[in-house]
């Protein structure tokens, strides 16, 4: 289980925070300018996320063109289609009916990018808009990126490190799975992220990671009005087993096979620490290394559940039978085959 998100509280959310801020701003104001909406939020990812969306929407809209008459993909086109962007990016106005959609996405990939940065990842590397992956899309994605950003780093730096400056997504995704194995670094601390969004509507933590049944795809249309950016929306907010074949489904599966590990620390995916350290032990941090570094010195695989048995699954209470348990004793179970 890579991510236990529950992803109809997130987009939920999204909409009502989007709805009061946007509420509250444009009460005397009819559009928005980009300077505003580099300081919109105090949540500076989220303000950062509505230039990437407008972004990629204008590329989109441009790749889009083509005629019988011109050459879009002459040097010098795209030379002053970049000189023509810079223009615009300086004269953003933005109506309140079209901001609320960018502002629901946005909020929804700031939220998904803090609690699950493995599949905020995960969606972009595997985007259903493209085959392929490069490494200057990488840079691009980056420049965005203001939480969670040292995974994005990773992962370009082994594309450097390879050589690599294009990939079909099926490798771009595998490659992405080994940077998350090997990677040491734990997500940020996200209760400060938490406490910020909760001064203006509550953020529960339970309702986050409660049992999702079916997941929501798109945040309900505004006022009855059609609009890309919310047919977009819908594209991009696929799940993790929406936007994957049945094949890579395996593939992910196949990742925690049962093989020896050399260390549990090193061994396990960076959202395994994050699930681990919050479901089994309330966020505490320094609990879970000092459990992670015991588990890691003993010898036998007795000697690691009596440790577990002893310290949590008696004195903690834990529910042997909850799924982040079972996959807690799993990778103890491979450190130490029998």
């Amino acid at each position: 289980m890579e991510s236990n998100i529950n992803h109809q509280v997130i987009e939920s959310y999204a909409k009502s925070y989007a709805d009061l801020v946007i509420k509250n701003f444009f009460e005397k104001e009819t559009s928005i300018k980009g300077g505003e909406i580099s300081s919109f939020s105090e949540i500076n990812q989220i303000n950062y996320f509505v230039f990437k969306i407008l972004f990629e929407k204008w590329k989109s809209e441009f790749d889009n063109l083509k005629s019988p008459y011109f050459n879009y993909e002459a040097v010098e086109v795209k030379k002053a289609a970049q000189s023509f962007m810079n223009v615009l990016s300086k004269n953003i106005r933005i109506k309140k009916e079209d901001f609320r959609p960018l502002l629901e996405e946005a909020v929804y990939k700031t939220l998904l990018l803090i609690f699950s940065p493995y599949e905020y990842y995960l969606q972009e590397i595997n985007h259903p808009g493209h085959q392929k992956i490069s490494i200057n899309d990488l840079h691009t994605i980056h420049k965005y990126i203001k939480i969670n950003g040292h995974l994005l780093t990773a992962y370009i730096d082994r594309f450097h490190s390879d050589g690599i400056q294009e990939v079909f997504n099926d490798d771009a995704v595998r490659i992405f799975d080994e940077v998350c194995e090997t990677i040491k670094e734990t997500p940020e601390d996200f209760e400060r992220y938490q406490e910020e969004f909760s001064k203006l509507i509550d953020l529960n933590l339970e309702e986050v990671y409660s049992p999702s049944g079916e997941i929501v795809k798109e945040i309900p249309e505004n006022d009855g009005e059609p609009d890309n950016l919310n047919e977009k929306f819908k594209s991009e907010q696929q799940t993790l087993l929406d936007t994957l074949d049945v094949n890579h489904e395996d593939a992910l599966i196949d990742i925690h096979e049962k093989k020896p590990l050399d260390g549990i620390k090193k061994s396990i995916t960076i959202n395994q620490r994050f699930m681990f350290e919050n479901d089994l032990f309330n966020g505490d941090k320094s609990e879970f290394e000092m459990v992670i570094n015991y588990l890691d010195n003993c010898k036998t695989n007795q000697e690691a559940m009596e440790f577990i048995n002893e310290n949590y699954a008696e004195k903690k209470n834990w529910d042997m039978e909850k799924e982040e348990v079972i996959e807690f004793l799993e990778v103890i179970k491979r450190r130490f085959p029998e």
